[in-house]
């Protein structure tokens, strides 16, 4: 027994100095993206690929649209052969329109990964080098956080490293 308790008082003691000896941080990521040069024209960016991609999409609904009105137009001046060929066509055409669609937000995530990634890159480095050069152990992101000490924010060092003002 005296064993025991023995364990459990060193067990509490070493936990107690190395809870002081540890140093944790936080940061505001998304604070830090947005104080970076070159955001605004990731946004303006992203926002420019979507009206690509809209515009895109509107064109070929116009197209299955003006195709339709000229088969309803001509149906019955056409052979059923070529009939069947233009009930097809606008088959494969109205199954490519839903496909696209379908597609959009996988593409425009992709196209925010691809835009993104440098910044992040960035910024987890940056982290990582204040992090190593002032003895922080853990520095966590403040959008996951319930609490934190603004004493520990490191925002400030996180933004001078990246040469943000």
């Amino acid at each position: 027994m005296k064993k025991v308790f023995f364990v459990l008082i060193a067990i509490v003691c070493f936990g107690m100095t190395m809870g002081h000896a540890q140093k944790y941080g936080h940061v505001s990521i998304n604070d830090i993206f947005m104080a970076m040069p070159g955001a605004d024209t990731l946004q303006t960016s992203l926002q420019s690929y979507q009206n690509e991609l809209e515009s895109e999409y509107n064109s070929m609904v116009e197209e299955f649209k003006t195709k339709y009105a000229k088969l309803e137009r001509e149906a019955g001046t056409m052979s059923s052969t070529v009939l069947t060929l233009r009930q097809q066509e606008l088959n494969a055409l109205q199954e490519r329109i839903s496909a696209f669609e379908q597609s959009l937000q996988d593409i425009m995530q992709e196209k925010q990964i691809e835009l993104m990634t440098p910044f992040q890159e960035k910024i987890l480095q940056a982290i990582k080098d204040v992090a190593k050069e002032n003895g922080y152990v853990y520095i966590f992101d403040t959008k996951n956080l319930l609490y934190a000490d603004e004493n520990e924010d490191v925002s400030a060092l996180v933004k001078k490293k990246l040469g943000i003002k």
